[in-house]
């Protein structure tokens, strides 16, 4: 394995790279954060390409990229130099002046378009296509001089033999890397509860975020007969560590050489394909992978059981069994998979002529997110008496159940009949008790996803219907209106401008100059607080957290994290030295302050009032001994009635004190009675929390100074101040005795004002009371957990206003 980093390809001593340095050129970086990831996403994929990439390519290998400050308009433009681009419209020009010049279709003018030396785009290679990039020099680092070489795969690496693989980690854990099936069978017939790992793209999420713990992990990437893609006489073998990626691949070389009529189902694949997460997880994760996690909400499991795709498994005796797709899925995240067995092969049958397979998705967004509620539907017509009847039908959904979910019913009713629109009605009210969803079911929106599941089924109806009317075979076909419905989701390439006048005061103001920090993000090295090096003996913090929403703290028992590797303390609102308060100075003499209204605790002392609420801190020497042994502290509660919703605060009169406004301008309510309004409209709407999501999440670095009299900090903060005046007030300092330092953040929009004044404050205790430094970094669940959020607006609203639209009264109240 060769590892590449934004730092190998381009730094500010060596040069930048093209690629860094026309980010940096177009404005592509603010916070910088998320800049790397942007880098190495468009290089790897100059790297990977054979051919240059098309504006389409570019946009859709950047999906999995999230951006949050500078917008991903500066971004793709300055990538869409790369793209590979048609010139035909200007050299196949025929316009001609009176001397036989070419004339520009763009310009209307003369040139020498045409008369240059044609290159065909699919010969040229990538590296000619950067020079072809002039870009200006803007500061000291010019692109230009980037000279190097492209990096290449270490050849001393490609000569290496690879060899089986056992490692020893932390805490017993133990890592193999079998190289053939026979040795990971054996591995499996020692450790069956052992956990095979692929791209890690679940695996890592159980374990960083859901305290998953497994002792023994089995890479199964070399396994040569769990990588078969071939074509065979019954359909498509794909083994079960196929990357998601190479059989997107796989599949298009398929349809370009079969039939169309034989790969419908391999075409409904490919296009869930396109959404499934992004470019960077398929590049990695496994169909087995996404098969054997059993996820309810997985894109690809109803469409592998709606072909009739097949599993087969194989034991640690070499036996092999076969079982279909909509048996092998039992219950939640549970599958049919036996202790000492693995899952070997998936075969995706071919299509039949008249089978129609399709696949179907809504998700809030169409990019690299879950979906709401999927489905596979695959649909058999055939002849019978002279009239084309449906004679094999399978519909399944996901999203709706805790497995993917068939459709017995309403398949009874299809087969033996005709696909028309008579019998519609039947088979709506057959989904609709084939596919219930309980008003208190897991992801809300009861009524939008039940009407999904019917949405989907009219789509296929509508598909198959237009199929048989344009094949003669049907009277029935769709109206003009109807035509979306049938076709794939296109979304052209994100054309966007900016227009801006110049106006120049001085040397640079009014300028759209290139920021001072770009040359720095690109090439990563820039420093955030995470990056900043690290004092002698630091400490690793992590919080303890409320589990409970409102509950009276009984007892804290620490006795277990003491026994935890690498703990160092724990610290709670009884070793706090000052005032256990996050309150400005105005408020000091008082004991529960903070931002806003002055309630807040550095540690809950006594009750918890949500779940996130921080009860203490545990430092340890690393990150990961840190949390561990954060989760190890026991904590009993005496429950307390808690207010879940803004409707909940209402009803019950919970509100803060002092906090009513009103403002009012002339007599509402006497306009309402008055006829001047021809039309008036009351309700409600509400507005839920929303995450800051600033890409670095809050962090930072306390250190004593002067035998622990004074308190240094670097902070991701976008209020230094307040920090000063925060900590100084817990740790009982004057002001003059902690300095607090931000050189850069990486992101904040306002989610760093106040709210991250807690964690600072939290870490200083610690770093005060053992005379070391400590460094608190949030993980991003946690960060959203105890940040507080955007809070949630309910609004009421009554309006009269008169047939022109002109409002004439208001009555809102938030």
């Amino acid at each position: 394995m060769h590892i590449m980093t934004v730092e190998g390809i381009g730094d500010r001593r060596r040069g930048l790279h093209p690629v860094q340095e026309r980010l940096a050129e177009a404005h592509g970086s603010q916070f910088g954060f998320c800049t790397p990831g942007f880098v190495m996403s468009m290089y790897a994929l100059l790297r990977s390409s054979k051919y240059p990439p098309t504006k389409e390519q570019i946009e859709d290998n950047l999906a999995g990229n999230l951006c949050r400050c500078t917008g991903y308009r500066p971004i793709i433009d300055a990538f869409g130099v790369f793209a590979k681009t048609d010139d035909s419209f200007y050299t196949a020009s025929l316009s001609e002046n009176v001397n036989g010049q070419a004339i520009c279709p763009s310009t209307g003018k003369p040139c020498s378009c045409r008369n240059e030396t044609d290159v065909d785009a699919n010969e040229s290679s990538l590296l000619s296509l950067v020079k072809t990039y002039l870009p200006s020099s803007y500061n000291e680092t010019d692109g230009n001089a980037y000279n190097e070489k492209e990096l290449i795969f270490p050849p001393e690496l490609q000569l290496r033999k690879i060899m089986p693989l056992k490692l020893n980690g932390l805490n017993g854990i133990r890592w193999y890397r079998p190289l053939k099936l026979e040795q990971l069978l054996q591995l499996k017939s020692c450790y069956p509860d052992a956990k095979l790992i692929i791209g890690n793209s679940e695996v890592g999420v159980e374990t960083k975020f859901k305290n998953a713990q497994y002792k023994v992990m089995i890479s199964i990437m070399h396994v040569p007969e769990l990588q078969t893609l071939k074509m065979e006489e019954e359909g498509i073998r794909i083994g079960s560590a196929v990357k998601l990626a190479w059989l997107q691949m796989f599949l298009k070389k398929v349809i370009a050489e079969r039939g169309s009529h034989q790969t419908s189902s391999c075409q409904a694949i490919l296009r869930q394909l396109k959404w499934f997460a992004g470019t960077q997880i398929r590049n990695v994760a496994s169909v087995g992978g996404n098969i054997c996690t059993a996820s309810p909400i997985s894109d690809l499991n109803p469409v592998w059981m709606a072909t009739g795709a097949k599993f087969q498994i194989i034991d640690v005796n070499n036996n092999v069994r076969t079982t279909i797709a909509k048996d092998f899925f039992l219950g939640y995240h549970k599958v049919d998979l036996k202790d000492d067995e693995i899952l070997l092969s998936v075969i995706l049958p071919w299509t039949r002529p008249f089978e129609y397979v399709k696949e179907f998705k809504q998700a809030h967004r169409r990019q690299d997110d879950i979906a709401l509620v999927n489905a596979g539907m695959r649909v058999h017509i055939t002849e019978a008496e002279g009239s084309w009847i449906v004679s094999d039908v399978s519909i399944v959904y996901g999203g709706v159940a805790a497995v993917p979910l068939t459709d017995g019913k309403t398949e009874s009713l299809l087969v033996g009949n005709k696909m028309d629109y008579g019998l519609l009605d039947e088979a709506f009210n057959l989904l609709k008790e084939d596919t219930p969803l309980a008003e208190n079911a897991p992801g809300g929106m009861v009524e939008f996803r039940s009407s999904l599941t019917l949405s989907f089924f009219f789509k296929i109806f509508l598909y198959v219907t237009h199929e048989m009317n344009t094949k003669g075979l049907s009277k029935e076909g769709l109206y003009v209106a109807s035509m979306s419905a049938i076709q794939s989701y296109t979304r052209p390439f994100t054309i966007g401008t900016q227009g801006y006048e110049l106006v120049q005061q001085g040397t640079v103001v009014g300028q759209p100059m290139v920021p001072l920090s770009a040359t720095l993000q690109v090439t990563a090295e820039a420093e955030y607080v995470d990056d900043t090096p690290t004092p002698p003996n630091t400490l690793h913090a992590a919080l303890v957290l409320s589990k409970e929403a409102h509950a009276r703290i009984l007892s804290i028992d620490d006795s277990v994290a003491k026994c935890s590797p690498g703990f160092a303390g724990l610290f709670l609102s009884k070793d706090v030295p000052g005032a256990n308060s996050i309150g400005p100075i105005r408020f000091l003499h008082k004991k529960n302050i903070g931002p806003i209204i002055h309630d807040g605790e550095v540690f809950a002392s006594d009750v918890v009032t949500c779940v996130g609420q921080i009860i203490g801190i545990v430092v340890a020497d690393t990150h990961d001994n840190a949390k561990a042994a954060a989760n190890k502290v026991n904590i009993k509660y005496s429950k307390l009635p808690a207010i879940l919703s803004i409707e909940e605060a209402i009803k019950a009169s919970s509100f803060h004190p002092h906090t009513t406004r009103c403002l009012s301008k002339g007599d509402v309510e006497l306009c309402f009675a008055s006829n001047t309004c021809d039309k008036v409209i009351e309700g409600e709407v509400l507005v839920g929390g929303q995450e800051h999501f600033y890409m670095e999440p809050q962090c930072t670095l306390v250190w004593p100074v002067d035998s622990g009299n004074e308190i240094h900090m670097i902070s991701s903060t976008q209020a230094p101040h307040t920090h000063q005046m925060y900590v100084a007030n817990v740790l009982g300092l004057p002001l003059s005795k902690v300095v607090c330092k931000t050189k850069r953040i990486g992101g904040g929009f306002g989610g760093k004002e106040t709210r991250s004044v807690i964690f600072a404050a939290a870490a200083s205790v610690a770093a005060y009371c053992l005379r070391r430094p400590v460094k608190i970094v949030l993980d991003r669940d946690v960060d959203m957990m105890t940040t507080g959020q955007r809070h949630g607006f309910l609004g009421k609203y009554k309006v009269g206003f008169t047939n022109d639209g002109k409002i004439l009264a208001l009555d809102l109240e938030i």
